[in-house]
């Protein structure tokens, strides 16, 4: 099935194979060094979203992670994680994957995760909720092995 791309949503394209030889590309838009370069984190800013476009069943943002995350879950949101930048641990409930640039992950809704990151500089991941993600979607994880009681 073809989808037609439809101005003026920015689409992300990101080469999951060979990712590390080539810079991903916000069509429609600044490449991701400029788009970074304008939505830059705050001093002692941890975590940064920011949405980059939205269609009718999901809505994308590039997210900028320091460290990294506390364990949560997204009641009603499912989550595909796109790792575009640096490396780090992607905890999925119990499971702990070491990720980097080109890996992706998908985590249904109320499933317990956190990234970390793991890198000197800040990871960029594209997060894609489905649907898209109207209002704020984040609920503890207590019985996630990173949370402490």
């Amino acid at each position: 099935m073809r989808h037609a791309l439809r101005p003026p949503a920015l689409v992300l394209f990101v080469g999951l194979l060979g990712c590390a030889s080539r810079r991903p590309l916000v069509a429609g838009g600044p490449n991701l060094d400029s788009f970074l370069t304008a939505h830059r984190l705050s001093p002692g800013e941890d975590l940064r979203a920011d949405e980059v476009a939205r269609t009718a069943s999901a809505s994308y943002h590039v997210v900028q992670a320091v460290r990294g995350e506390q364990p949560h879950r997204h009641l009603t949101h499912d989550l595909t994680l796109v790792v575009l930048r640096g490396r780090g641990t992607l905890v999925i409930g119990g499971d702990r994957f070491a990720v980097r640039a080109g890996d992706a992950a998908v985590i249904p809704r109320a499933t317990p995760h956190a990234f970390l990151n793991e890198g000197r500089t800040p990871a960029v991941t594209l997060a894609v909720f489905s649907p898209p993600l109207d209002a704020p979607d984040r609920a503890p994880a207590f019985d996630s092995p990173l949370t402490d009681r």
